[in-house]
């Protein structure tokens, strides 16, 4: 019998977490993510991602061209990763860019809609935040 060490094959394959992501050298936001998908690794650049959203363990990430991707990292990882740029939490299992947000409604609980037609709920709590946000976001400048 083969005796096992504390290496095992996986540790070679694995890529440390910080290491996923690409940063432009001259600004220092993000460019690309480098999202593990299935049995590769696909890179997303930021402007694509419409929203993120939790789910235990996991996260879906919504993309402008449809795709939807199950990734096996947490909606807290992704939101340090992504914090600075043009995305806000606005609820506990959902992260949204704040360049494709369609109409803010303001009701008893805060709903938004976004270019895709999904509606997103607002928690109460986070609603000043996205409020804030939303005055001082400028979308970039297309090139």
């Amino acid at each position: 019998m083969k005796t096992t060490t504390s290496e095992s094959i996986f540790d070679h394959m694995s890529m440390p977490f910080h290491k996923s992501v690409e940063k432009d050298s001259s600004s220092s936001c993000l460019q690309k993510l480098l999202i593990p998908f299935y049995d590769r690794k696909r890179t997303v650049a930021v402007d694509e991602i419409v929203r993120l959203e939790g789910s235990g363990n996991y996260t879906n990430f919504f993309l402008k061209d449809g795709t939807k991707m199950l990734v096996s990292r947490t909606l807290k990882e992704y939101e340090t990763l992504l914090d600075g740029q043009a995305f806000v939490r606005v609820h506990k299992s959902c992260i949204v860019n704040l360049g494709f947000v369609r109409k803010f409604y303001v009701k008893k609980e805060g709903e938004l809609e976004l270019m895709d037609g999904q509606q997103v709920k607002i928690s109460r709590r986070r609603a000043q935040t996205f409020i804030d946000r939303i005055r001082e976001f400028q979308p970039a400048a297309l090139s």
